[in-house]
């Protein structure tokens, strides 16, 4: 997979800037970041291509989970997807069919159990470039991604990636059917917030008591609250991944903002929070401008940009003041 455990800290950070049109297509992917060496599109690169079995019987290895999400969309059943705990806990939707192989962790995955299941193709990203030859052995590999350290817009990223997809698994017509209907998604969704858009939100996932991991320019959230029209309230600088890990006293930086932290917490982040007086002096908590946001994966593809937006709809109205 390809993203950043939850408590990694301290990647490189970039200067915050407002895109007012859409950025160059750069490709590089996905649950806990790593180190990226890939620009463009991803290395966008097939080892050993050739004609696919038909759509509808490809045997396909996917190894990381945004990649594995935009398959499910395009109506690729993977045969074999890492971590599957990991899956149901970070995507949540789409689900995995019951019958997907677990095939070990998204940093290790267990290269004799892939051989076994005998794919037509195995999808990775450039995080896992250190056993790409090997996965090369096995069958044709493709490696494709949608954060870069050169930057560049987390969407139109996922876009060109579901092109790429589309292509190589002659899914061309479904490609760009799941790209319209994003897009459209998140239309309706712009136009369902128009009430909603006076207070900016945080975003954030807390990595313990007192760090959080704040979403900004260049993650996939910052993408779709630019295309609905909603602030976001972070705009110091971020990392490539899009987000900036910092104490909770950084957050007290503004006075109007609602704060929505990705559900749940690690288990005794709440309880503690409950007795920080550090935590009780901050703005949005004496406004009660806390609340709890279900799960999207952090560094997906579309299917998580269209279901950021719809949950975002539902959580901005449940909460309104």
């Amino acid at each position: 997979m390809s993203v950043p455990s939850p408590g990694e800290r301290g990647r490189p950070l970039r200067s915050r800037r407002r895109r007012s049109a859409l950025l160059p297509l750069i490709l590089l992917l996905s649950v806990v970041p790593l180190a990226a060496g890939c620009s463009g599109s991803g290395d966008g690169s097939a080892a050993g291509e050739g004609d696919l079995p038909d759509d509808r019987n490809v045997r396909v290895v996917s190894l990381d989970y945004a990649l594995t999400e935009t398959l499910l969309e395009l109506g690729v059943r993977p045969v074999g997807v890492p971590d599957l705990e990991g899956y149901d806990r970070w995507v949540v939707d789409p689900e995995l069919p019951s019958d997907v192989v677990d095939v070990g962790s998204t940093f290790e995955p267990n290269l004799e159990l892939i051989q076994q299941l005998d794919p037509d193709l195995i999808l990775t990203t450039p995080f896992l470039a250190g056993v790409r030859h090997r996965l090369e052995r096995i069958a044709p590999t493709l490696s494709l991604a949608i954060y870069s350290p050169d930057g560049g817009g987390a969407y139109e990223s996922a876009v060109e990636v579901t092109r790429r997809l589309g292509e190589r698994l002659g899914r061309e017509r479904a490609a760009r059917e799941l790209i319209a209907r994003v897009d459209s998604s998140l239309e309706a969704v712009r136009d369902s917030l128009r009430p909603h858009r006076d207070t900016p939100i945080y975003l954030v996932r807390f990595m313990d008591p007192r760090h959080v991991r704040v979403f900004g320019e260049e993650s996939l959230f910052d993408d779709v609250l630019e295309r609905v029209d909603v602030p976001n309230g972070w705009e110091e600088e971020t990392n490539y991944w899009g987000f900036s890990t910092v104490g909770i006293e950084a957050l007290a930086t503004r006075e109007s903002v609602r704060l929505f932290y990705l559900s749940p917490p690690p288990r005794e982040v709440l309880p503690t929070l409950e007795e920080s007086a550090l935590w009780s002096r901050l703005p949005f908590v004496q406004a009660g401008r806390v609340h709890p946001f279900p799960m999207v994966l952090q560094f997906g593809g579309l299917p998580s940009a269209e279901r950021f937006g719809r949950l975002l709809v539902e959580r901005l109205t449940a909460t309104a003041e």
